[in-house]
């Protein structure tokens, strides 16, 4: 009997995936998102997104070219929403739902089962909100899990930290971790090392960021090392780094950016000195660059500092002074190091390809 062939992909994969995703800005869970677009063909498994803010997001036509649809079903107004996004389920009748947001997958997945959605998938970014904890908002956290616990049909974090703010049972299988990946073919290892240190952080204007802690780490690194430079890279503007001095040659805030390689291609050393994140991609993208990281001492960045090597955690309560020593002890890494920095990411979980094998299989699991 002859040998069988292998079996097309096109046969088992032609699965229809809808993401709920809050916009398709420049973020961490978007810039995932699009990477698996353009890894997993439009042929094998179709992707569409339904985003819940004002507007589609910067990079909705990026979506678009990578063989993505992208579609608009906004939370407001908040009492037609449920109704509205089971209509958009039902009209589309996708096997599976993917909500990126936070605890409100629970009421996102709830109407997916009311849908007949078959596979409804909780996806946890981030350790946490970022709001207070008040009795309203403690009492809605407490449903939503619950509708979690009720209707996921798999929740998964990117760290065992984001999986934590979900209060998963005890023992139930359908709350895990699975990390996000990175193209590390991307990134190279820039073979010359800056003169001068250089600091490099890349993120966008927010409070969760805490990017006005850079201008005191590097007025002390400017002490102990003049001409070490700062180069900030993100977007939504710089009313979080006022004052600035003025044309100061040592640096240098770029705005948004799609080149993050060529950044990094620059960098001595990243510095993410956030209150709260989940498993953040520039991370990755640095190690895979080669470039060290001096990051905030927060649960997930444990989690991934323990898989990888380069990630260095200190308290922001240690002070401007503590991070820029360890700064520039990071930034004098050399050569040989920064390869195996780079080489570390590649064989591990977080590299794309395996990354996007994982996602193929949870999705085409029926």
């Amino acid at each position: 009997m002859a040998a069988r062939g292998p079996v097309r992909p096109e046969a088992v994969m032609a699965v229809t995936v809808v993401h709920v995703i809050g916009g398709l800005g420049r973020g961490g869970a978007e810039s995932v998102a699009l990477e698996l677009c353009r890894r997993i063909p439009a042929d094998e498994v179709r992707q569409r997104f339904l985003t819940l803010g004002d507007g589609e997001g910067v990079l909705a036509p990026r979506f678009r070219d990578a063989g993505a649809e992208v579609g608009r079903c906004p939370v407001r107004p908040v009492l037609t929403f449920a109704p509205r996004l089971w209509w958009r389920l039902r009209a589309t009748r996708p096997d599976v739902v993917m909500s990126h947001v936070s605890l409100v997958s629970g009421l996102v997945l709830a109407v997916a089962a009311a849908a007949g959605v078959p596979v409804r998938i909780a996806r946890l970014h981030s350790e946490g909100d970022g709001r207070p904890a008040t009795v309203r908002r403690t009492v809605q956290r407490a449903l939503l899990r619950f509708a979690l616990r009720l209707c996921a049909t798999a929740v998964l974090g990117v760290t065992t930290a984001a999986l934590a703010f979900s209060a998963p049972p005890r023992g139930d299988r359908r709350y895990r971790v699975l990390a996000n990946g990175v193209d590390t073919d991307r990134f190279r290892v820039s073979p010359h090392l800056p003169d001068h240190p250089v600091f490099v952080h890349i993120g966008r204007c927010a409070p969760e960021k805490n990017r006005s802690f850079l201008l005191p780490v590097h007025a002390e690194a400017r002490r102990m090392r003049p001409g070490t430079r700062l180069v900030v890279a993100g977007p939504g503007g710089w009313a979080d780094l006022a004052p600035v001095p003025p044309r100061d040659p040592l640096i240098q805030l770029t705005g948004e950016t799609d080149r993050v390689e060529e950044v990094l291609a620059g960098a001595s050393v990243l510095l993410l000195p956030s209150h709260r994140e989940g498993l953040p991609g520039v991370v990755l993208e640095a190690l895979a660059a080669g470039v060290p990281v001096l990051a905030s001492d927060l649960p997930g960045l444990r989690d991934l500092a323990r898989q990888v090597e380069g990630l260095d955690l200190l308290p922001l309560a240690a002070g401007p002074r503590a991070w820029a020593a360890a700064a520039l002890r990071l930034a004098a890494a050399p050569a040989g190091h920064r390869r195996r920095i780079a080489a570390a990411v590649r064989r591990s979980p977080f590299a794309l390809d395996r990354n996007a094998e994982d996602w193929r299989r949870l999705w085409t699991s029926r």
